[in-house]
């Protein structure tokens, strides 16, 4: 997982109302009307006729299965990691984009003892859900040990666990009505993953983990919000993985989470994991580096997952964007005078992933974006969520 995050504007100013104007989408304007969809429903406002039910506009249909996302606040340098600088239109087009492709699920680290780009990941999250799209939350750090060092802490743990659950495990309003997510409303539902391949970013072994670290915190969460879902961390996705994860099953893992996670970089892996889990697996990171290698990966390589690992129930692609160029992500965020667009960098993929949702809407016409979401200000953390978070964090 890359470990770089990045907006232009302070906080305070976005709250207090500065435009929002997304332009240049793939190349496009990308302004979308500013009403709601209960101000301008679904047919011709200007005829005032209701559309008939078959041209009733639908949310896009989420095919694609996940998505690792990153929560972007900024393109330029970050002076000041502690100073809360989010561009809207950053957000919105990655949310965008995760909307328009069918993705059922977003994956993205909101990072405890990074207080910028954890307040920074709350409007991804929130309005995702609001789209009827899950979001996994991965408990964890780009850098350091903070958030294994909290999670191990009996002191520290539920506390930091009630802020996450606070924050982020709080379930928004609908976008709309029939946005189709799984928790109560239609919307997205709520994951927790704790932490990212534990063995290599933290030193933790695998039985160490699973029965210090893992185990505690399923049953903290359960007793908080029955409601979230709490997935285990995976190894890495090449050969030292899976003798690491057969460590964890043997430490008791099925029995410590509700979602056992697998990542997967190497095709020789696939045959390495168990096929055999009490319980559904996530592959929670599926990806091959170079955009050459991109469509094939997921056409071929991700329906062979699926074909050795009956127990798989969902795969999330790496990654919708990172700053590195030619890799592993699927569009690229570029600045376009004082706006931004976004480029499809993987075009391949990019079309599969439009072509499955224009299958399967079968000419029905979409709810656009903009409908759904015409400011993503309303999904921006609040004054009272950076104080809750400075509340229980101390460096």
């Amino acid at each position: 997982m890359p470990r770089k995050t990045i907006g232009r504007r302070r906080f305070m100013r976005v709250a207090a109302g500065s435009s929002l104007g997304l332009t240049g989408w793939l190349g496009q304007g990308c302004a979308g009307s500013r009403g709601g969809v209960a101000d301008s429903p679904a047919g011709s406002a200007s005829s005032g006729a209701s559309p008939s039910p078959e041209n009733a506009p639908i949310f896009t249909p989420k095919v694609n299965g996940g998505i690792n996302l990153q929560p972007v606040r900024r393109l330029d340098p970050d002076q000041n990691e502690r100073d809360l600088v989010i561009v809207p239109e950053l957000v919105a087009l990655q949310l965008r984009t995760v909307y328009e492709l069918g993705f059922d699920g977003i994956r993205l680290t909101v990072p405890y003892g990074d207080r910028a780009n954890f307040v920074g990941a709350i409007p991804y999250v929130r309005a995702a859900r609001a789209l009827g799209i899950d979001a996994v939350v991965v408990l964890s750090n780009f850098s350091g040990l903070v958030m294994a060092r909290v999670l191990f802490d009996v002191r520290t743990r539920l506390k930091v666990l009630k802020l996450y659950d606070t924050l982020l495990a709080t379930p928004p309003d609908p976008a709309a009505a029939d946005a189709g997510g799984l928790a109560p409303r239609g919307v997205g539902r709520i994951a927790f993953q704790i932490l990212n391949e534990p063995a290599l970013f933290f030193g933790i072994p695998p039985d160490v983990y699973v029965r210090e670290l893992l185990g505690p915190c399923h049953a903290d969460l359960h007793e908080l919000n029955p409601q979230i879902i709490v997935v285990a961390a995976a190894e890495v996705g090449t050969l030292d993985g899976p003798p690491r994860m057969r460590a964890m099953f043997e430490a008791g893992l099925e029995d410590a989470c509700d979602r056992v996670a697998f990542h997967i970089y190497d095709p020789a892996v696939i045959p390495a994991l168990s096929a055999n889990v009490k319980g559904l697996v996530w592959v929670t990171e599926s990806g091959a580096a170079g955009t050459e290698r991109h469509l094939s990966w997921v056409r071929d390589t991700d329906e062979e997952i699926r074909a050795q690992l009956p127990d798989v129930s969902r795969i999330f692609h790496f990654d919708l964007y990172d700053p590195d160029r030619g890799k592993y992500r699927l569009i690229d965020l570029q600045g376009q005078g004082a706006n931004y667009r976004a480029v499809a960098e993987s075009a391949d993929l990019y079309a599969y992933f439009a072509g499955n949702v224009a299958k399967a809407a079968a000419g029905r016409p979409l709810l656009p974006f903009e409908k759904l979401i015409p400011d993503i200000r309303a999904y921006f953390p609040t004054p009272a969520d950076v104080q809750a978070y400075d509340a229980v964090y101390s460096p």
